[in-house]
């Protein structure tokens, strides 16, 4: 009884030390991107970890609209990726490894964005399969090399949902999904849902909006995510 009386203090104080640290997230510190106050950005190709070759274009190549929509100018991504590859660049590290004062001369951008390809593909099981886009970015002063945001997002998609159905029925379905996924690539539309929760202004820690959206510099309300289509 006495143990009891010495613990039920110290499990109550836990208790609210974990509430305490729960309900005090810091809000995202945006003072070196109002510094840099960006009016153009440069997206580069996306370095990667997947397997899957076409993931690096898949991403880059949906990463314009959130950005564009969110009040920024930015380059034209297939140009600028010609411009490096007609310079022997083929690679996502080799581009993003190239030296600022390089990319300043070129193109002259306020910003670069960086972005890292963590997982992207179709795994399949017996009786199902599952998408899995994920994808980590940086936004980068193309003046002074500062970090003025970094984010990151991850969406997983199962095909089918079997609880349902019979064994038989639930192969058949995972056969199908099989058969459309390799005539349509589920992962580039899942990357599209990605890249709009990751890239677009208005979101919980996400870029703010830029000087070509009507909410630039007015106090945000939080949007929700983009639901998968």
């Amino acid at each position: 009884m006495r143990l009891i009386k010495l613990l039920l203090p110290l499990s109550v104080a836990a208790i609210l030390s974990a509430c305490g640290t729960t309900a005090q997230k810091q809000p995202y510190d945006y003072s070196k991107f109002q510094r840099t106050n960006p009016r153009s950005i440069l997206v580069v190709q996306p370095t990667s970890s997947s397997v899957e070759v076409k993931a690096p274009n898949a991403v880059l190549a949906q990463s314009t609209r959130p950005l564009a929509e969110s009040g920024y100018y930015v380059f034209p991504v297939v140009l600028v990726n010609e411009t490096f590859k007609e310079n022997g660049l083929n690679d996502g590290a080799e581009i993003q490894a190239v030296d600022l004062k390089k990319i300043r001369q070129v193109y002259n951008p306020d910003a670069i964005l960086y972005m890292d390809i963590d997982d992207y593909g179709t795994k399949y099981q017996v009786i199902n399969s599952t998408t899995t886009v994920s994808v980590s970015a940086k936004l980068v002063d193309a003046k002074t090399g500062d970090i003025i945001w970094t984010g990151a997002k991850k969406i997983t998609v199962n095909s089918n949902d079997n609880g349902n159905q019979g064994f038989l029925s639930a192969v058949t379905s995972a056969l199908i999904s099989q058969i459309k996924d390799k005539v349509k690539d589920s992962a580039f539309d899942l990357a599209g849902n990605v890249e709009a929760n990751l890239l677009s202004a208005g979101r919980t820690d996400g870029i703010l909006y830029g000087p070509y959206h009507p909410a630039y510099q007015k106090p945000v309300t939080q949007l929700p995510p983009v639901q998968n289509q």
